[in-house]
């Protein structure tokens, strides 16, 4: 908290240091290389394009002297990353993007930092603590305000309501229960990578919402600086991962999804799967493959440790209840270092109105789009009791909220962490623990032996390794669990 408050204080400082700031990866200026044209172009999600360009025409109409155009466009938010590293200067002077891609833009000088103290007092003002620590990085090595949360979100479970009743749909167990009765399989995700297996390896225990999981807790976004802390080898992990490796092996436990896509497991008349662990982003291919009156919104369901489970560990008992986690999220609007610099004060002017919970609040009624602020869950609640969202609209924001107090940011302050944790192997190991198949490693022996106690201690060692170096272990500690 006080590296942000910090922002205020240099706030100043930079608009004359953007101007000696040239551009790293692909040439990026942060200064700002391209002519003032007299637009202001803004990329959002598909889904919001429209919304956003109604929002944008009626701010113009109502300030005159405003001085630009503003075109919006909608785009695939998950993918504008990678579009703007590789080529900043064709992208929009306001983009938006997850916040974990925060450190990875500024770090590539294709963003430029906050100035304006209204929005940085609105931000600060705004936002949960939790989105305040996952906002800023570094230039010429102090802090600065980069991203503008303006979504919220978080995973929760998609399920089929015709097969399933809100009971079951509580806990895994139901759901199993429910799978048996229907000869299909539990629940699935959609998809293996780093980011969906966060349900399982960010579980924290219902009595107390603990877990001993650190990721790059702590860690600083300046050059040469501390990766922070990370942890993933735990009791409460390891026998997390051994429930996980039970239940996929049952019949009517997990299962990953199809080739075909998780939204063909779910569909009503397949019945290959009852429910799924998904996000916001999935609510439209949910409802289409069960149809809104059999779909039904919750949060992840929780489950109990099996004496198999715990055998062989402390700090956990058989009977222990752990829910599923998330990365609990948020969508920024960041500004691009290659805007021409005549534009800078009237972005920040279009992002502090955007970003406001005015705007948020319309956002939500009209794209399904969960607020970032704090206290938003007040206002949704309020839009279901007076009927202006259906049911599952209501549920849709709702268990994200809920699901928000189990979960974390995605804590990727730099590019680097974020490319450790997603692609370097780490994935795949988790996948062949609960696989129970030969984890990927670059030692000169294959690990086959995943299911037994060493095992899996020797996956988890492998992937807070990854996390931390980038690269799998030449060979293993003696004695388990070691520091990565």
């Amino acid at each position: 908290m006080k590296k942000l408050l910090a922002v205020l204080l240099i706030a100043v400082m930079a608009v004359s240091m953007l101007a000696g700031c040239s551009g790293g990866g692909n040439g990026g200026n942060q200064g700002g290389n391209k002519k003032d044209d007299g637009i202001i172009r803004v990329w959002v999600g598909e889904e919001s394009a429209e919304f956003y360009q109604k929002v944008c025409d009626e701010y113009i109409a109502s300030h005159p002297d405003f001085g630009y155009k503003i075109e919006v466009k909608g785009m695939d938010t998950g993918s504008v990353a990678g579009t703007i590293t590789n080529d900043p200067s064709a992208a929009a002077d306001i983009y938006t993007v997850a916040h974990d891609n925060i450190g990875k833009l500024a770090s590539t000088q294709c963003a430029k930092p906050i100035t304006d103290e209204a929005l940085i007092n609105q931000v600060l003002g705004d936002n949960p603590e939790s989105f305040r620590n996952v906002i800023y990085s570094t230039l010429n090595g102090k802090q600065y305000l980069y991203g503008v949360p303006y979504i919220s979100q978080a995973l929760f479970l998609y399920y089929n309501k015709a097969l399933v009743t809100e009971e079951q749909a509580k806990t895994f167990e139901g759901l199993q229960e429910a799978a048996k009765a229907a000869d299909t399989k539990a629940i699935t995700v959609t998809g293996d990578d780093g980011f969906n297996m966060c349900f399982a390896l960010l579980a924290r225990k219902v009595s107390d919402k603990s877990t001993t999981v650190k990721i790059y807790e702590g860690a600083e976004s300046v050059s040469g600086g501390s990766k922070g802390e990370s942890n993933c080898q735990g009791d409460d992990t390891v026998a997390v991962v051994r429930w996980l490796q039970a239940y996929a092996a049952d019949p009517n436990g997990f299962k990953w999804a199809s080739p075909d896509g998780w939204d063909a497991d779910l569909d009503k008349d397949n019945k290959g799967v009852l429910a799924v662990i998904g996000g916001a982003w999935h609510y439209n291919t949910a409802k289409a493959a069960l149809g809104e009156s059999n779909l039904g919104i919750t949060m992840i369901p929780t489950f109990k440790l099996t004496a198999e489970a715990v055998e062989g560990l402390s700090g956990v008992a058989a009977g222990d209840e752990f829910r599923g986690g998330t990365f609990a999220d948020c969508k920024c609007f960041m500004i691009n270092a290659t805007s021409a610099t005549a534009k800078y004060a009237k972005e920040q002017e279009l992002i502090l109105y955007l970003s406001s919970k005015e705007v948020q609040n319309a956002s939500y009624l009209e794209c399904m789009n969960v607020p970032a602020y704090v206290g938003a869950a007040e206002f949704i609640k309020s839009c279901y009791d007076q009927g202006k969202v259906t049911e599952s609209q209501y549920n849709l924001a709702a268990m994200q909220v809920s699901m928000a107090e189990w979960g974390i940011p995605q804590p990727f302050i730099t590019g680097s962490l974020n490319a450790y944790y997603y692609s370097k192997n780490g994935p795949q190991v988790f996948r062949a623990m609960i696989d129970k198949t030969a984890y990927p490693t670059t030692g000169d022996k294959v690990l086959t032996e995943t299911e037994s106690l060493d095992g899996v201690r020797k996956g988890l060692y492998l992937i807070e390794y990854i996390w931390m170096h980038g690269v799998t272990p030449k060979e293993f500690p003696a004695s388990l669990p070691a520091k990565a």
